[in-house]
């Protein structure tokens, strides 16, 4: 009698494991795949958001970004003159000038070695919040 009433037991609690090993702890159904077919629902990016002149004068102004684009990568210091001061990672330095209009950064910079006819004034949307921007195709992190 008592061997069959451990064997009870015994099959009660594999039966509860079972049980519970099929059960998704996060989302307390169960694991089987096909039981799961509903996809979760995308979560849609939100939209960029342009700043106005003012708040990317205010945002950039005498701080160094990290920046990042297809080609180049480095740390821009924006002087509250309107001059910047450009290190492109492992090609040098250059000066520049920005300002900043129309929801959108512009700048140019001088020559050096590894842009010879440096660049004139170009504008591009700035936008962004929350410490991650972008200007144009670049992105831009505040520098520690």
């Amino acid at each position: 009698m008592l061997k069959s009433i451990k064997l009870a037991v015994l099959l009660a609690t594999a039966i509860s494991l079972e049980a519970c090993a099929s059960m998704n702890v996060f989302k307390d159904s169960a694991s089987d795949p096909a039981a799961n077919t509903a996809q979760p629902a995308a979560i849609a990016p939100s939209a960029p958001t342009t700043l106005s002149a003012a708040d990317i004068k205010t945002l950039l102004t005498g701080k160094s970004w990290r920046w990042k684009s297809a080609k180049n990568s480095g740390v821009t210091l924006y002087a509250s003159d309107g001059t910047s001061l450009v290190e492109v990672t492992g090609k040098g330095t250059t000066q520049g000038k920005w300002l900043a209009k129309n929801g959108q950064l512009c700048e140019s910079f001088s020559p050096a070695p590894f842009l010879p006819q440096g660049m004139s004034l170009q504008c591009q949307p700035f936008t962004g919040s929350g410490g991650s921007y972008m200007n144009g195709p670049a992105t831009f992190n505040l520098a520690s």
